[in-house]
């Protein structure tokens, strides 16, 4: 993943440590706020919550449709840091362009805004030496869209980053690069084995129930269709049609 082309960003990582922060509890109050080595970068909801007390960079790069709402206006005009959106709005005194360009200079793979900070920090790592460390907190994705389509994309990033030599801490609770167990490696009970045997052969089962209930449908079908049959003609004759 090189870089095709060095260009500057408006705001990069100034400090050795960076937290990045998102919406979840309850590794959100674990977040390192009242060490000041740590850099702390963030989605703009955060300032919403009561738990909430700083952060050096937010992010807001959803569309008009989005941050156009009076509360998420609202929110924006009040926070005093530089915000990373899409485009720089004169309404946000503080915002400042996302670098798009530099970002898509790396491989095109974004779900989330979580993504776009990675990369950013990715790049800035690249670019200055810094972060060293990058520590996530509020940041689960154990469930729906987040475990279907933006924790893959995170978890690239972050290996992206690994490998680059960036240190990478997920705080307690997370499923973000975290598996029940290390497969193959695993304490395995005999008695595993044959409750899996029941669970297969109890799936054979119900599959072959399912393929007999079909079959038993289509005969109702079939006789349902010659009961209305029956029953239309004997209306017919029951009318003297026939007389």
């Amino acid at each position: 993943m090189a870089i095709k082309k060095i260009l500057e960003a408006p705001y990069l990582c100034k400090k050795e440590l960076l937290a990045l922060v998102g919406a979840a509890a309850p590794s959100r109050l674990a977040t390192p706020y009242g060490d000041e080595n740590f850099e702390i970068w963030t989605m703009s909801v955060l300032v919403t919550f009561p738990d909430f007390k700083r952060a050096d960079l937010f992010f807001e790069l959803h569309t008009e449709g989005y941050w156009g709402h009076k509360d998420v206006t609202e929110r924006l005009k009040k926070i005093k840091q530089p915000i990373y959106m899409q485009e720089k709005q004169a309404e946000f005194p503080n915002s400042i362009r996302y670098p798009i360009e530099i970002i898509k200079q790396y491989r095109r793979y974004h779900t989330s805004s979580v993504s776009f900070m990675l990369a950013l920090a990715y790049h800035s790592f690249l670019t200055t030496g810094n972060p060293k460390h990058v520590a996530l907190f509020g940041l689960v994705m154990a469930c729906d869209e987040e475990y279907g389509e933006q924790r893959p994309c995170c978890e690239y990033w972050l290996g992206v980053m690994e490998g680059a030599g960036i240190d990478i801490e997920i705080a307690p609770g997370s499923a973000i690069l975290a598996s029940p167990g290390l497969y193959g490696y695993e304490t395995y009970n005999p008695i595993i084995y044959d409750i899996n045997q029941r669970i297969d052969g109890i799936n054979i089962g119900l599959k072959q129930s399912e393929n007999e209930l079909e079959k038993w449908k289509e005969q109702k079908a079939r006789q349902e269709g010659g009961l209305a049959e029956n029953q239309y003609w004997k209306n017919r004759f029951t009318k003297g049609a026939f007389y």
